[in-house]
């Protein structure tokens, strides 16, 4: 992915900052901060920012790497040397530069992320991202979809606006929740819309799930 003045011409996909957080597992306040820190980079524009599918994916190693009690500093250090070593995150249908697990320490000596072999070294306090179930997390609804998968969400950025819905439908997850919501909602989306239990549990729990971690 080339990016001229932080601008990518190839990006995939474009998000609102409200639409990574969905994603992202996290507050679209704190998209913003990561926004300012220079943490993730909005591919697509500036003012306002857009995001391409990359950038969630971005967000997504940011998220899980604050989990693990990084600081702002070592994320944005860690999601650029990624960024720079492997190449664009994961698109609909490009395979990521590098896949599967690849362990990273923080050295102190030189102020920055450095790849570990596995498993010829035993690295204190390291950290182990799984490149190839990041991008799968990401197909099929993002942050959550690390905690819990669920096999009827889907997200695709050439598809549906790159919205999560659910899996081989035209129908946004957000719609779905909405429906079932209601009165005889449930009845209204088997009997018009053709949907099965298990494909509305899984829209209405996502939704769920996705509303508690961006209001955090």
């Amino acid at each position: 992915m080339k990016r001229m003045a932080g601008i990518s011409a190839t990006a995939i996909g474009s998000y609102t900052a409200a639409e990574v957080a969905r994603l992202a597992g996290v507050s679209p306040r704190r998209i913003g901060s990561w926004a300012r820190e220079g943490i993730i980079l909005p591919s697509v524009s500036h003012r306002p920012n857009v995001y391409s599918y990359a950038d969630a994916g971005e967000a997504i190693v940011a998220h899980y790497l604050v989990e693990k009690g990084k600081t702002p500093g070592q994320i944005k250090v860690a999601v650029h040397r990624l960024r720079e070593q492997y190449g664009p995150w994961p698109l609909a249908s490009a395979p990521l530069a590098h896949d599967g697990g690849m362990l990273l320490e923080w050295d102190e000596e030189r102020q920055c992320w450095v790849s570990v072999d596995i498993p010829d070294h035993e690295v204190l306090e390291a950290t182990l991202l799984d490149l190839t179930v990041i991008r799968e997390s990401l197909g099929r609804g993002g942050w959550v979809a690390l905690k819990k998968p669920r096999k009827h969400i889907e997200v695709d950025p050439e598809r549906h606006s790159g919205t999560p819905v659910v899996r081989g439908r035209r129908l946004p997850t957000s719609l779905v929740a909405g429906i079932a919501s209601a009165e005889d909602g449930r009845k209204t989306l088997r009997e018009d819309y053709g949907l099965s239990a298990a494909e509305i549990d899984d829209a209405v729990g996502y939704e769920a799930d996705v509303a508690r971690l961006v209001a955090a």
